[in-house]
């Protein structure tokens, strides 16, 4: 693996692109850099602890542990039934009133009825407080809880990383999906050549773009940049 560090133009219209192992000098370039860089932080004191993770690699960790799930989006719903059936002991807190709606359809009934019958404890309507070494405080409507606690697992979402893409000169709509600028039926953005591939496309709107449905992007670049490159 090798960071990219620039992308700077060139006088003839190409691009050098400087890594930290090396230049490649290119026609096109394709970005596709995602949004699991950058995790989206609760900012609560204690969120640095070890014990707090933006990252879920598998259940074993878990397995007799007090786990707090924070979020209800599609993540946030498998590694809460996922840590469960290893054994956890599951709370969820939840900022909204019900499980996020565009949560799969072979999940969310799961994890609604998990809730239901009180195999997992939800707290909706409910935010992180603070994080300690054994306890969490949550904000419920109630009034403040706190909970016994060995590990919180934040399924809070993903930032795009915004400062890479500035530094190379990609613009950002300014809206409240800050969605990348370019052109909807090339996926060119605002640097001639310059492309962007799956779900970086999508901003802050990470829920709209996912594997299963971005396949098609690679076709239809390609397809572009070959148009280009015959006319060279």
């Amino acid at each position: 693996y090798e960071k990219v560090e620039t992308l700077n133009k060139t006088t003839d219209g190409h691009y050098v692109i400087k890594t930290t192992k090396n230049k490649y000098y290119t026609h096109s370039v394709i970005v596709a850099t995602g949004f699991y860089d950058t995790p989206r932080l609760m900012n609560v004191p204690g969120e640095h602890l070890p014990k707090v993770k933006h990252y879920y690699d598998e259940a074993h960790h878990y397995v007799g542990q007090k786990v707090l799930v924070v979020g209800a989006a599609n993540s946030a719903c498998d590694v809460a039934l996922e840590t469960y059936y290893k054994g956890a002991e599951v709370t969820m807190a939840i900022r909204e009133d019900k499980i996020y709606e565009k949560v799969k359809y072979w999940i969310r009934p799961n994890i609604e009825n998990r809730i239901k019958e009180g195999s997992i404890t939800a707290y909706f309507n409910t935010t992180v407080k603070k994080i300690k070494e054994k306890e969490v405080i949550l904000d419920t409507p109630a009034g403040q809880l706190t909970l016994e606690n060995d590990f919180v697992l934040a399924m809070t979402g993903y930032l795009p990383d915004y400062p890479f893409l500035k530094k190379i000169g990609i613009a950002i709509n300014d809206d409240e999906t800050q969605t990348p600028q370019m052109t909807p039926q090339t996926f060119e953005s605002n640097l001639p050549n310059v492309y962007l591939a799956g779900v970086v496309q999508a901003g802050l709107n990470t829920s709209k773009l996912f594997i299963e449905n971005t396949r098609h992007h690679g076709e239809i670049i390609i397809e572009q940049v070959l148009k280009k490159l015959e006319r060279v």
